[in-house]
């Protein structure tokens, strides 16, 4: 029989008298969560600080004596600085004491369906992710939990992020060890459900027509329009079973993902199929990943490197340093901070110097917040992507670091974008929208800032083959959607016939932008090249488009113009055909609802034909 963290599969008559173990979590816990009270007092009487040093140096411009009446009147009263700093210790050892039963209360319990996670001492609360929808489990620590060997694990559960469970907090070690467990159990009990999904006639496998769900939980079949306007595509979902792993843990990084018991499948994005190459070779595998990742990425023209432990991007610290000082929202907060600066200065050159001290000293507010914002470009320092059996493994993180595995198969959309001051650089960001994920764009990240080649080797992991005319190769497509009819390509004028730009009528809407957006169908992607001072790229594969919304607005009917929405999951990431002609807009709508029931259907078919020649080899062989 397996311990009792364990997932193991003991007797059944021994599992139903065994009584729930609940695992305490780390004792520091409560007290790491209390420290934003703790803060906020501390912001507090910086505050009064600030206040009182204001009052000061204004008092000393203008040759007037410091106001100290409060000082001296604590001095001639000691009894209630002894009773402040009596109430001080008595809160402290208050707050031990809550700390200490609140973390008698607080713990998680996994069995075989779900993992639980209760705390609360006055109102309790019992938060529970069960284990077949789970998406992912990151681990992350911030600064105070690192410095102290504690982490944290964040269950990312499919129905977006009110359904996520964040486990705080373990020892680093026994975190990583129930991540590992955890991710091994799942994807071993959702390869388990495929195989039955898969064989006729056994109770509660699934089927795939007339719109049922298949092994992914996506909606497959045959789809409609309904009195809305919107085609139904239905969303992707996890449908799997609990593991059963007898307590065996997998190499860090495994993740639910990517299902190899599936053989590749032209839907599949080129990282999933690399995936499934890489699943039965060893841990040592940089030769034979760089050979296969060059191969299939061949369409883009890349010779990509595969480094130590599956290496195969690192951003440098001092190039997201550069690059977030060139962001628009930093160079905005510190140019109202010159200005005020500026200001002050003037004010003082023109006698006002009752303006000068309080002008700089508000300030102080805009400095916080221009280092507020370079702070968090700094999270996404030491960028570190890595190429695993299971998929995409990244670090990130200079003072608080998170570790995360994306699903590659679960991708529903990405998206290139580049800021006005990176084009000097040739810096790209790549974005991404995650089924069940109600992500921010930060946690949806695939590359912080990199160079055109990493940002199409980002893309061509991310997505499926675009399956492109015999003349025109991936690499083509990409760069003439990024720099359109500025790419040096070439090949580029015959990507750039693929594009449909938006006609001459909706310059009135969009009067600096209009010549540049544009969209292009491949047979397995929509592309969108969208943005004038900052450039953006979205991709959207066939398979995975949600639904289709067509609109009007009082002043597109007027100019005779129709927008297109392509639905995706949530994210950073938005897809519009936007300001087409009628006409165009519609066909678009028709033609593309269609193209994505067509690539639905083929996916699912060729998971399903492999499934059952699957099942069915073992019958054959025996026969």
């Amino acid at each position: 029989m397996s311990d009792e963290s364990s997932l193991g599969n003991p007797d059944p008559a021994t599992e139903a008298a065994a009584p729930e173990v609940w695992h305490r979590v780390h004792p520091l816990t409560p007290i790491l969560e209390s420290l934003g009270v703790l803060v906020g007092i501390f912001i507090a009487a910086a505050y009064g600080l600030q206040n009182f040093f204001q009052s000061a140096v204004e008092d000393l411009a203008s040759g007037r004596s410091v106001n100290l009446t409060f000082a001296d009147w604590l001095r001639s009263h000691p009894l209630v600085i002894l009773a402040v700093v009596g109430g001080i210790i008595l809160i402290l050892l208050l707050t031990a004491l809550f700390s200490w039963l609140a973390w008698r209360v607080m713990g998680y319990r996994v069995d075989a369906e779900a993992i639980y996670y209760r705390r609360g001492l006055l109102s309790k609360k019992l938060r529970k992710a069960r284990l077949d929808r789970v998406q992912s489990i990151d681990l992350q620590q911030k600064l105070l939990p690192r410095v102290l060997g504690m982490a944290e694990l964040v269950f990312d559960v499919a129905g977006g992020t009110d359904s996520n469970i964040s486990l705080k907090y373990l020892s680093k070690k026994r975190a990583e060890e129930l991540r590992d467990e955890l991710l091994a159990a799942v994807r071993s009990r959702r390869q388990e459900h495929n195989r039955t999904e898969a064989a006729p006639g056994l109770p509660g496998s699934g089927s795939t027509e007339n719109g049922s769900a298949g092994p992914d939980g996506a909606a497959t079949g045959a789809a409609g329009f309904g009195a809305s306007g919107n085609f139904a595509a239905g969303p992707p979902g996890p449908a799997v079973s609990v593991p059963d792993t007898g307590g065996q843990t997998s190499a860090p990084g495994a993740e639910t993902g990517v299902d190899r018991s599936v053989p590749e499948r032209g839907g599949d994005s080129l990282g999933v199929r690399l995936s499934k190459r890489l699943g039965s070779l060893a841990d040592d595998v940089s030769g034979e990943a760089e050979s296969s990742l060059g191969d299939l990425l061949a369409p883009y023209h890349l010779k990509p490197r595969v480094g130590e432990e599956g290496e195969i991007i690192r951003v440098p610290v001092h190039r997201v340093v550069v690059a977030s000082l060139l962001k628009t929202e930093t160079l905005v907060s510190v140019a109202v901070v010159i200005v005020v600066v500026i200001a002050a200065i003037v004010f003082l050159a023109l006698g006002i110097k009752e303006a000068f001290i309080p002008m700089l000293v508000g300030v102080l507010p805009g400095v916080f917040a221009a280092f507020s914002v370079f702070r968090k470009n700094l999270d996404n320092a030491n960028f570190v992507v890595r190429l695993g059996e299971n998929g995409l493994a990244v670090n990130h993180g200079l003072f608080s670091t998170s570790r995360k595995v994306i699903p590659l198969d679960r991708i529903q959309a990405v998206a290139l974008h580049q800021p006005l001051l990176w084009r000097w650089a040739g810096w790209w960001q790549a974005h991404y929208n995650i089924a069940s994920d109600g992500g921010t764009t930060e946690s949806n990240l695939l590359l912080p800032v990199g160079d055109i080649d990493q940002a199409l080797l980002m893309v061509g992991l991310s997505l499926p083959d675009p399956q492109l005319p015999d003349d025109i190769g991936a690499d083509t497509l990409v760069r003439s959607a990024m720099y359109d009819r500025k790419s040096a390509h070439p090949n580029a004028a015959a990507a750039e016939e693929l594009f449909h730009p938006q006609p001459r009528s909706s310059r009135l809407v969009d009067p600096l932008v209009w010549k540049r957006r544009a969209y292009a169908l491949t047979d397995s992607m929509l592309v969108l090249r969208l943005g004038v001072l900052d450039h953006r790229v979205d991709f959207v594969p066939h398979v995975r488009v949600q639904s289709l919304r067509y609109y009007q607005g009082p002043l597109m009917r007027a100019l005779d113009l129709g927008t297109v929405a392509v639905h995706s999951t949530a994210g950073p990431i938005t897809p519009l055909v936007k300001h087409q002609s009628v006409d165009g807009a519609k066909r678009f709508f028709t033609e593309h609802a269609e193209r994505t029931r067509i690539a639905r259907q083929h996916f699912d078919a060729a998971a399903k034909s492999a499934h059952t020649h699957r099942t069915q080899t073992p019958e054959e062989d025996e026969g």
